[in-house]
C-alpha cells in the first residue's frame, strides 16, 4: 500500500526522505544552539570563580582569559558541530521533529 503527499510516493511502514537543503538548516539551528549552550556551561564557571577568587583582577588573568578562546570556543564548535551534523542526517532519513 502506497501513500502519496506532495507528489512523492513512499510505503506505509517507510519513512519519507527530506530535501537536503531543509535538514541543513534544522541541522545549523541546533548546532547552533548547542554551540551557545556548550560555551556557557564551560565559560560562566571560569568568569565566576575568577570574579569571587579576586574581584579586582580576577578576570585579568590569562588563565580565564584563555579558557574562553582555547577551551569553550573550540568544545562548543566541535560538539555543537556534530550536534548539528547528526540531527541534519536523522531528519533528512524521516526523523520527526515535536509539533507542539
Amino acid at each position: 500500500m502506497a501513500v502519496e503527499a506532495k507528489g512523492a510516493t513512499t510505503d506505509v511502514g517507510e519513512r519519507p526522505h527530506r530535501p537536503v537543503l531543509l535538514a541543513v538548516v534544522v541541522g545549523a539551528a541546533v548546532g547552533l544552539a548547542c554551540i551557545g549552550l556548550i560555551i556557557s556551561i564551560l565559560a560562566i564557571p571560569f568568569f565566576a570563580l575568577a570574579r569571587f577568587a579576586d574581584p579586582g583582577k580576577g578576570l585579568d588573568e590569562p588563565f580565564i582569559r584563555n579558557a574562553l578562546t582555547k577551551v569553550a570556543l573550540p568544545a562548543g564548535v566541535i560538539l555543537g558541530s556534530l550536534a548539528g551534523l547528526g540531527v541534519g542526517r536523522w531528519y533528512r532519513k524521516g526523523g520527526r521533529l515535536p509539533e507542539e
